[in-house]
């Protein structure tokens, strides 16, 4: 096993009945993760949450960390097939989800614990090598346009945009974040932006493993998970200048 990353010596605080072992580790590129084995999990799962989220939009596109969360799972250099993780997880009982909120980006999945690292290999690539392919780009601009339609008749939603609007100007919670065809597609295009390339410069420039945090529950020993963690994300990029 490799020791190429730093564990921490702590003294976990758990119930009596917790029978689960746990271990916090930092790879060298700053990335820190808690690691949980649970010899009785019939699913796997991890979850990893960047520090970024929607009050890192630049003023000219409002919407495009939440872009940004949807194009991650169309594809990396790993994985080059815009549907392979999500039929990885399908094919082995699994699922997944992701949210933007204003300080942070958090991606999530499950999947029968048989199947953890080749899930957690697919994961991987959306933090590190992300294709951001022309086509996928141009048909999840439409998914993002569909899902702010779809807010527009939530009463709640409805609430927190009027909320947003009545507040400092000058402070980022005031902004847009959803994004729709008009901030991601229309006003980029008007304005001489590609929104290719303004992805991949918010992804080299906030996506940095400084600023993440993964947590990994598998039936594995910690030595195991450990090893896998270290060797499916050693290649993120650290980028974040504080």
């Amino acid at each position: 096993m490799t020791t190429n990353f730093k564990t921490f010596d702590l003294e976990f605080l758990k119930p009596d009945l917790d029978d689960r072992s746990y271990r916090f580790i930092e790879l060298p590129n700053k990335l820190k993760a808690l690691l949980i084995q649970d010899p009785k999990a019939d699913k796997a799962a991890a979850s990893l949450d960047v520090n970024i989220g929607a009050f890192e939009d630049p003023e000219n596109l409002p919407g495009l960390a939440h872009f940004c969360e949807h194009l991650l799972f169309m594809g990396s250099e790993k994985f080059p097939d815009e549907n392979e993780y999500s039929s990885y997880l399908s094919k082995h009982g699994g699922s997944s989800n992701a949210y933007t909120a204003s300080q942070n980006t958090n991606y999530f999945f499950e999947v029968n614990h048989q199947h953890l690292l080749g899930a957690l290999d697919r994961f991987s690539g959306f933090f590190s090598c992300p294709l951001f392919k022309k086509e996928s780009t141009d048909k999840e601009i439409n998914a993002v346009n569909s899902e702010n339609k779809k807010n527009l008749q939530n009463d709640i939603w409805r609430i927190y945009q009027l909320d947003k609007s009545l507040t400092n100007p000058n402070h980022p919670y005031h902004k847009f974040s959803t994004g729709n065809i008009e901030t991601l597609g229309e006003s980029p295009k008007e304005n001489g932006l590609n929104i290719r390339d303004e992805l991949l410069k918010f992804h080299k420039d906030f996506y940095s493993a400084n600023i993440m945090k993964l947590c990994v529950l598998g039936r594995e020993d910690l030595d195991t998970l450990s090893e896998w963690t270290y060797i499916c994300y050693k290649d993120d990029s650290n980028n974040y200048q504080f």
